[in-house]
């Protein structure tokens, strides 16, 4: 990572159906005390120490007694950009994805509600985007959502606006992690695609969208005989 990475502890906010990717905005609704507190204490840092680790918990019975429910260890740091603070205490936030990272162990502060982590942050593979094969690759997988965006329509969980901005994404990095943000995938998958690096993460997303295309295609001829009885 570069030098300017912040401090390996973060403050934890895991949640339970949630994946955040750096590279993409999280807009979440605060309303718990410990994260209201959380945000307070945000709040009052300088503007580039205002970081949250954003972690999924695990989909596992309750722990015992007085213990933390389970996370994944890896999870997204997210820099705290936005704050709209509502009458009632509760707030509005928006949070950019900035860094990959694995929890370490966790640690202690009495004087806080909320869990905090030692982190140890991943480095994204740098992709050449001049290359032929990562142009290819971004290419295939915008004409891929397009046709699905076009065959779907509203049953489609992004649309051509969405697309456009997708398109305008300059890294390959920020395509793909927005696409993997944006895609109406189950949390456990995404944190799967959170968890390869971004040549694998790509290629994944790329076999999700071509294998809804070919259900698509195998229920085209059944949706064209069903149009065609309510004709008749």
């Amino acid at each position: 990572m570069k030098s300017s990475t912040p401090r390996p502890r973060l403050p934890l906010f895991p949640l339970p159906n949630v994946v955040h990717f750096p590279r993409t905005e999280l807009k979440l609704h605060v309303f718990e005390p410990r994260y209201r507190q959380l945000v307070r204490d945000l709040v009052n840092r300088e503007e580039d120490l205002r970081w949250v680790g954003i972690v999924l918990l695990r989909p596992q019975p309750e722990r015992g007694f007085g213990e933390p429910p389970a996370i994944f260890p890896d999870g997204t740091a997210g820099r705290l950009v936005s704050v709209d603070p509502l009458p009632d205490g509760r707030s509005n936030i928006v949070l950019h994805g900035e860094f990959r990272f694995a929890v370490e162990r966790e640690v202690e502060d009495l004087g806080r509600p909320y869990r905090q982590a030692v982190v140890r942050p991943l480095e994204e593979i740098q992709v050449d985007e001049e290359d032929p094969g990562v142009i290819g690759v971004r290419r295939d997988l915008l004409l891929a959502a397009w046709k699905l965006v076009g065959e779907m329509g509203d049953r489609f969980p992004l649309d051509e606006t969405d697309l456009e901005g997708l398109l305008a994404r300059e890294s390959f990095e920020a395509l793909v992690n927005g696409l993997a943000a944006d895609l109406d995938l189950p949390a456990l998958r995404k944190i799967d695609l959170l968890e390869k690096a971004l040549p694998e993460r790509a290629l994944e997303l790329l076999r999700i969208l071509r294998s809804r295309q070919r259900v698509l295609d195998l229920l085209r001829p059944y949706r064209q005989l069903a149009e065609n009885a309510e004709v008749n």
